[in-house]
């Protein structure tokens, strides 16, 4: 990619949004467009990198009935 990534996955979803409207509009080439499609999908591929590491990252802390609490991964119950 000819750009530098952006620096958080919030900077990420929007350059992903501006993307998408540069795309949509009539006046891009094909061939920035072409350039666009391709930093899309890299910014795209480390979205759900990032995604899937918050994922395993992310712990639900729940309280037990005898007053304890717990850490249990999301996905579980």
């Amino acid at each position: 990619m000819s750009k530098k990534q952006p620096a958080s996955f919030e900077a990420s979803v929007e350059r992903l949004n501006e993307i998408v409207r540069s795309l949509d509009a009539e006046e891009t080439s094909l061939a920035e467009s072409i350039k666009l499609y391709a930093e899309g999908i890299e910014i795209a591929e480390t979205c759900v990198k990032d995604l899937s590491a918050a994922q395993t990252r992310i712990i639900e802390l729940r309280k037990r009935s005898d007053g304890v609490f717990e850490q249990l991964d999301f996905d579980e119950d």
